[in-house]
């Protein structure tokens, strides 16, 4: 025992500080993700059922067809646990994988083939969380570096208990893995360009191909470490002039893209090496036929699909123009009521507000005040501030005119900027002298903001996904934002939870997300908004509520429409509204649509008397 508290004290405070911290991150995330007592955890949400069997089948099999718009490094890292536990069937035999149907073959992975659900997922999430704390230990290390151990203590604090980071950190995306890669390749060019060795160029090379590899949004590093190149070469100007620095600087850049690309083609290979030339040919075929322009790059691809070396870099250019065309495209959008069929322009400011932590808002905004209240003369705190403000500028800008609005997510990437940003402001405060005439009163709000933070976010566990900050009501939630803002299929183990309490019978249930409803509830009718009003039961996700608004005006279907005028009996875990509507109420006062009805498209029933009574 004494020989142990030996060890234990000479273990310095500065690590055991920041180790608690994100051991306390990863409790959070392990046990709202997996549940603890009786607080079921998350089910499965939307896009893991396309990506656990993709990087499953990529390991095991060495096969692509799955999910080639995202790169392969992070769903590699999911299914590594998969694979080595030996006892896990994959999806190869289902008729799915044969027919290159992802979201099948995940279904039929994890709830058809004999797997344990809950197993796959833990497994499967347990490298995604090893991920995120990876990140926070990057971050803390560039925040110690750049404002000292207290700020950085600070700045690790903020990440650690930001919801939405928890939220997406603990499920098999590819959100958070891509914030992991923009810090990374930062980091190292900046260490590139400073120090111009052979070392730094190698490993900045080697840090971007591996941004590259976990999610396609990391091309837009490109254009941002060129503007760093212009901003480096115009900072050291008075040296050798700025032409001089700039050719120095830019040969960098292209070392430095080069051993990315590298990286990029041999990572590729492996994971290519067994898919099949006819399969190959047909993915080129099926997911860039929308457009004719792509033609003449449909044949370019052809000509490598044959050889594994040469598919693996065509493989990857698949994937990125299969990534313009998802973004170019949009989604179904809804924010505070607005619904479009693309995007809405001021969709993700908006959504900023509504889901950041007012402690980080609160920070962030007083960063910015301070840094256009003093921007600095010396060079090398420039540089410092363009190396935070333009990747975060750049991502707002390329984000905001994309047509993808449906999940706050997309600007995970972002986050860190921000808090070394809020780290840059609050430096002089941390680390003055306590003064209780002059700075005091600021160093007290830090603390209380700190303080906020923490009780906001435990107080959401452990409903991360549909976390919004105090400015929204709990139970209005579903009328702000849905999708992965808020409804990504996370709480279908929380439903079945209360169904059983409640003890309820029979329930309808209109379930957005990646879980199976019948599979954990036998209680489970399966409905749709198009089937008309109902009586008895029922629960609907916020998505298809709010989306059928405009499928079903738009097709000339019933939407939920008529469940406006009903409050919710329970909203379970933010996301997913469960109605007890009584049958005397629709024969009395019958439900109508705001737009004529066609025909409808109910299970069995013509008639819009009997549907569901």
């Amino acid at each position: 025992m004494k020989s142990q508290n030996k060890i234990w004290h000479k273990i310095p405070y500065k690590y055991l500080v920041p180790g608690f911290i994100l051991l306390f991150m990863f409790l959070l995330s392990v046990f709202s993700s997996r549940g603890i007592g009786n607080i079921p955890g998350d089910s499965g949400t939307v896009d893991e059922i396309a990506h656990i069997p993709s990087g499953y089948t990529y390991l095991k099999d060495l096969d692509y067809r799955l999910n080639p718009e995202h790169p392969p490094l992070a769903k590699v890292l999911a299914g590594v646990p998969l694979v080595l536990n030996g006892d896990i069937k994959g999806p190869e035999s289902d008729v799915s994988f044969k027919s290159i149907n992802q979201w099948e073959s995940g279904w039929s992975m994890i709830y058809r083939s004999g797997n344990n659900p809950a197993t796959v997922f833990f497994l499967s999430r347990l490298p995604m969380m090893l991920l995120m704390i990876g990140l926070g230990l990057l971050l803390f290390k560039w925040a110690v570096e750049l404002f000292g151990w207290k700020v950085g203590v600070i700045v690790l604090f903020l990440y650690a208990l930001y919801p939405d980071v928890i939220a997406h950190g603990r499920l098999v995306t590819t959100d958070v893995a891509a914030a992991f890669g923009y810090v990374l390749a930062i980091y190292a060019f900046d260490k590139a360009v400073t120090k111009q060795t052979f070392q730094s160029i190698l490993l900045a090379g080697l840090a971007l191909g591996l941004a590259e590899l976990l999610k396609f949004s990391g091309i837009l590093l490109y254009p941002i470490l060129f503007i760093f190149v212009i901003i480096r070469s115009s900072l050291d100007k008075e040296k050798k002039g700025f032409w001089c620095n700039f050719r120095l600087n830019l040969l960098t850049l292209i070392y430095i893209s080069l051993i990315s690309l590298a990286l990029i083609w041999i990572a590729y290979i492996p994971f290519v090496w067994k898919t099949p030339a006819d399969i190959e040919h047909k993915l080129i075929e099926t997911n860039l036929t929308s457009d004719p322009r792509t033609l003449p790059l449909r044949q370019f691809l052809h000509f490598f699909e044959s050889n594994p070396f040469f598919r693996a870099i065509g493989h990857y250019i698949l994937g990125v123009f299969m990534v313009i065309g998802r973004v170019g495209g949009g989604n179904t959008t809804f924010i505070l009521g607005h619904l479009s069929e693309k995007s809405i322009s001021w969709y993700f400011p908006v959504a900023w507000l509504l889901k950041t932590p007012i402690t980080i808002m609160l920070l962030f905004f007083f960063s910015i005040y301070q840094i256009i209240r003093g921007w600095p003369k010396q060079k090398e705190v420039k540089w410092l501030l363009s190396l935070l403000i333009i990747p975060w500028s750049v991502y707002w800008i390329f984000t905001l005119k994309g047509s993808l609005n449906i999940g706050i997510r997309h600007l995970l990437p972002t986050i860190p900027f921000v808090l070394l940003m809020i780290g840059y402001a609050i430096y002089p405060i941390v680390n003055a002298k306590w003064n209780w005439r002059k700075l005091a009163y600021k160093q007290i709000i830090l603390v209380l903001l700190l303080a906020y933070l923490a009780v906001s976010t435990v107080s959401n566990f452990p409903n991360f996904i549909a976390y919004f900050n105090e400015m929204t009501p709990r139970d209005k939630r579903y009328t702000r934002l849905i999708d992965s803002s808020l409804d990504w299929g996370q709480d279908l183990l929380r439903l079945k939870q209360y169904v059983e309490s409640e003890k309820i019978s029979s329930i309808k249930v209109d379930y957005f997300g990646g879980s199976v409803p019948s599979y954990y509830m036998p209680e489970f009718v399966n409905w749709h908004a198009s089937y008309g009003p109902t009586s008895g039961w029922l629960a609907v996700s916020a998505t298809f509520y709010q989306s059928s608004k405009l499928i079903g005006q738009k097709e000339s279907k019933w939407s939920y429409h008529w469940l406006d005028r009903y409050e919710p009996k329970a909203i379970i875990g933010g996301s997913i509204l469960v109605f007890n509507i009584s049958s005397k109420d629709i024969r009395k006062n019958p439900p109508k649509s705001p737009y004529p009805i066609k025909y409808l498209d109910s299970p069995g029933e013509k008639t819009t008397k009997k549907i569901g009574l």
